[in-house]
């Protein structure tokens, strides 16, 4: 490892390209830069992607470290890494040219473009084209099957459409602004609806093209090694992502071609001499709309405009100046671009996560010093101070009101008031509280709950509608500066015990069905077993444990209201902002008599119900139209391995017992299972319609 680190930072160095003409007045700025690429490369980063341009020139552009560290290649400008979620700004951009053309109305229902748009729920023909890019349709969250894989999957945006006319929606349209990628999918069919062309090629002739961007492309093909920045894990690279989330997250581009396309937003739409956006469109997109909306905790850092995840951005907001900001990431990247229109500036920062890789803090300091050298700020912000305020005493009855469990999207939380005077709280972790508290909080002179470990962290509550809400005020970006947002919704009983329908589901399990073979949840070894349970603490309320939980969000449990019927459990919170993005509603599906899940885009099968294979016999196992996967179960030998022969699978998983420990293999390999007591687990993958026939001894 030391060998590695010691080469990615001799590149680091040495790969300094771009336009670097006339960067006297903003050496300092590039200095800013190129001390955080290298800090990220001391830390165990391999690469990273940087650009500041002003309105008339790109003033710099460069690559750090090395996209290929076997072939030793470095990176350099013209390196290409996913953007993630910043290809949402295309989308946005997309619907927008639209807008300018007289083809599309921001405030028309979306259905009067796009027809075959429907779900379960009478509210969704409300839903405007301007919710779908600004974050307030309504629409759940994200299609996750198949999202992320290591081959490309097509037809992402065709399956999210079938996948939402089941879906409900969790507020009307328009309520309130939460993050949602759905949305921002559904901009790809609205495009091929109008324009009679893919989405993809409308943004490669409509903004690639005229802003000169030819290394960017959408996830669609192996890319030749050395042309892209490869992410690695303990020194070893993994094998390509693909991104099949078109419109919401899955472009490709580079430091130079993104630098290209932000300083379009600097000159009010205009590239090259062609007008690729209107004055008009840009300044819509930078309008606040989160004004307006159920909002009871205003947050800045996701104040969304039209694709823009803030405008009014705060660590430049922190100094007086206007800031518009997109974040992206990946499971193995993540990118940020940040511009600063009344300045004439703006920066992009791509590469692949680890190494103290922070892309909103650099581009926050290169900007800030380039600010400070033009004169526009007086300092450069520093650190906050790592110091809470002095103890006080909490005013009457604000301990025990505080008390109680909160959950967000992906956790739960329960708070208690302690004999001194503390708070403490908890996270459910493997369906239960911990009996050590996770932190002791103290009420502070300033009214906030603090802890002594984490002194820059601190919670209180707010009432929002009839729901009581915990605030966190946490560091942002560069922690110069501090951030308020709602963090989670406290919960109250439902009132009834559970149905009996439902009390005889707590404690089995289903199997997702449906996720592609090559999907990344699979490659870091998610569980893929779904849960349903109740706490003691809150009895009447059901909390779902996903199966294959999202990537990097730690997902543990999402509650829903089981009352709703036998069959369905629906979604709760109303969280603004990202902590109420990605719910769903629970449904129980019955197909041939048994009893399956469906949880947004994941359909499950029972696993007790699973069938074992009979030994020393061949079965043919049929995979039906829809090509789910099919599982069996093998029984183990106590004395000897167990050789399982299979023929006509295109991929198959095995899984043992707790479900984390499992091998895999392709078409032409067998699975071998080691002695053991018990049953292992197979999931079979084919083509639909096709059989898989199985020896098992």
């Amino acid at each position: 490892m030391k060998k590695l680190f010691l080469l990615v930072l001799v590149f680091a160095m040495l790969s300094c390209g771009g336009d670097t003409s006339n960067t006297q007045s903003y050496s300092a700025a590039i200095q800013e830069a190129q001390d955080a690429a290298y800090d990220i490369m001391r830390q165990g980063g391999t690469s990273v992607g940087l650009a500041l341009v002003t309105r008339d020139r790109v003033v710099w552009t460069s690559g750090y470290g090395m996209a290929d560290v076997a072939a030793s290649v470095p990176a350099t400008e013209n390196t290409i890494f996913p953007i993630g979620s910043v290809s949402k700004m295309f989308a946005a951009v997309a619907v927008m040219q639209l807008v300018d053309r007289g083809l599309v109305d921001l405030e028309k229902p979306v259905v009067n473009y796009l027809p075959s748009f429907k779900m379960a729920d009478p509210r969704y023909d409300k839903i405007t084209v301007k919710m779908l890019i600004n974050h307030t349709s309504g629409i759940a969250g994200t299609r996750y099957t198949s999202a992320e894989t290591l081959v490309a999957v097509p037809g992402y945006a065709q399956a999210v459409l079938a996948s939402l006319a089941d879906q409900r929606l969790k507020a009307d349209p328009g309520a309130f602004a939460v993050y949602c990628n759905d949305a921002f999918t559904l901009v790809d069919p609205l495009v091929a609806a109008v324009t009679k062309m893919s989405y993809m090629d409308w943004v490669k002739k409509e903004i690639f093209t005229p802003l000169g961007m030819t290394r960017s492309a959408f996830s669609l093909a192996p890319l030749p090694d050395g042309s892209y920045a490869k992410a690695y894990k303990s020194g070893v690279a993994w094998p390509q992502e693909y991104v099949n989330v078109d419109a919401a997250g899955g472009i490709y581009s580079t430091p130079a071609d993104m630098a290209a396309f932000v300083r379009m937003f600097l000159n009010e739409g205009m590239a090259g001499g062609v007008q690729v956006l209107s004055k008009e469109s840009v300044r819509k997109m930078a309008v606040d709309q989160t004004i307006g909306t159920f909002n009871p905790v205003p947050y800045k850092g996701m104040a969304y405009g039209l694709g823009w995840d803030s405008v009014i951005e705060p660590g430049l907001g922190q100094a007086g100046v206007k800031g518009w900001t997109k974040n992206g990431g990946t499971f193995y990247y993540g990118a940020q671009i940040l511009v600063a229109p009344d300045e004439g500036l703006a920066a992009v920062a791509l590469g692949p996560a680890g190494g103290g890789y922070a892309p909103l803090a650099i581009i926050e300091r290169m900007l800030m010093r380039a600010l400070l050298e033009s004169g526009r700020v007086a300092s450069f912000p520093k650190p906050l101070s790592p110091r809470a305020e002095p103890v006080a005493s909490a005013p009457a009855g604000l301990l025990k009101s505080v008390e109680g469990i909160y959950a967000n999207y992906a956790h739960v939380y329960q708070f208690k008031a302690e004999a001194d005077g503390s708070l403490t709280m908890r996270t459910l972790n493997a369906a239960r509280f911990p009996s050590e508290p996770a932190s002791v909080l103290w009420y502070r002179t300033d009214g906030w709950f603090t802890s002594d470990a984490a002194p820059l962290i601190s919670f209180s509550v707010v009432n929002g509608g009839t729901n009581q809400y915990l605030a966190v005020r946490s560091p942002g970006g560069d922690k110069s500066y501090l951030d308020t947002q709602v963090f989670a919704q406290k919960l109250t009983g439902r009132g009834a015990p559970l149905s009996i329908a439902w009390s005889g589901r707590l404690g089995k399990k289903w199997l997702v069905v449906n996720e592609h073979p090559a999907g990344i949840p699979f490659l870091v070894g998610e569980d893929p077993r779904f849960g349903i349970k109740e706490l003691t603490e809150l009895p009447g309320v059901l909390f779902a444990l996903p199966a294959l939980p999202p990537i990097n969000m730690g997902w543990q449990a999402q509650v829903v209201d089981a009352s709703v019927s036998d069959q369905t459990a629906g979604m709760i919170l109303l969280i603004p902002g990202m902590q109420g993005t990605d719910m769903n509603t629970l449904d129980v599906v019955v197909r041939d008599g048994e009893e399956w899940i469906r949880w947004g885009g994941y359909l499950h099968r029972p696993l007790e119900t699973m069938p074992v294979l009979p030994a020393a016999t061949t079965s043919k196992i049929a995979l039906g139209p829809e090509g789910f996967a099919e599982w069996r179960s093998v029984q183990l030998k106590e004395t000897s391995s167990v050789s399982v022969s299979l023929s006509g699978a295109r991929a198959w998983r095995l899984y043992y017992d707790d479900f984390q420990t499992q091998k895999s293999g392709g078409p032409s390999e067998q699975p071998v299972i080691p002695a053991g007591k018990g049953l292992a687990y197979l999931m079979l993958f084919g083509d639909a319609g096709s059989n898989v026939t199985v020896t098992a001894p």
